[in-house]
């Protein structure tokens, strides 16, 4: 059974980011290349599918990125926040 990350994009102020892209840059196994877009709160989930260590990658619709790691443990789901923009 597979795990998710859960993610929230906030701007600098704390407000979220909605239509913002979060993906893999790499993982424990080949990942596909797809994206989540954030909800209008500003969240999104990805399928993890093992356990391991994750580089999430989060784009702004300005262009402006970042990515984060993230450790995702057997049985356990895992949270991401991205804090972004000016």
């Amino acid at each position: 059974m597979s795990q998710v990350i859960n993610g929230r994009v906030r701007d600098a102020d704390g407000r979220p980011v909605a239509e913002a892209r979060a993906g893999y840059l790499s993982g424990p196994v080949p990942l596909p290349d797809i994206a989540a877009l954030t909800d209008a709160d500003g969240t999104f989930v990805l399928a993890a599918p093992v356990p391991g260590g994750y580089e999430i990658i989060c784009s702004l619709p300005d262009g402006t990125n970042a990515s984060q790691a993230v450790d995702v443990r057997p049985g356990e789901d895992a949270t991401v926040t991205f804090a972004l923009g000016s």
